[in-house]
């Protein structure tokens, strides 16, 4: 039972590191994001382009959040019922 529920806490720190991990690039890349802009390094005619692969990204990385949200409630409950 220990041997158990210690490979689940292992793997919920690992998606726990996946998730913030996540949080950190998205908040990374709107921050690079913002300070193009404010810099003004994106040009107008690059703004649609800019929308697209934000839409792609904060996409792929909602995904990776929720998939990664489910597994460590998931994890969590497995671990309360062996306690």
């Amino acid at each position: 039972m220990n041997i158990r529920k210690n490979l689940l806490d292992l793997e919920h720190q690992k998606y726990l590191q996946f998730y913030t991990t996540t949080i950190i690039i998205i908040f990374t890349y709107f921050i690079g994001v913002g300070i193009s802009l404010l810099t003004k390094q994106i040009k107008p005619d690059q703004i649609i382009a800019l929308l697209i692969i934000s839409i792609i990204i904060i996409g792929i990385a909602t995904a990776f959040l929720y998939s990664f949200n489910s597994n460590i409630k998931r994890i969590s409950e497995e671990i309360k019922k062996l306690i």
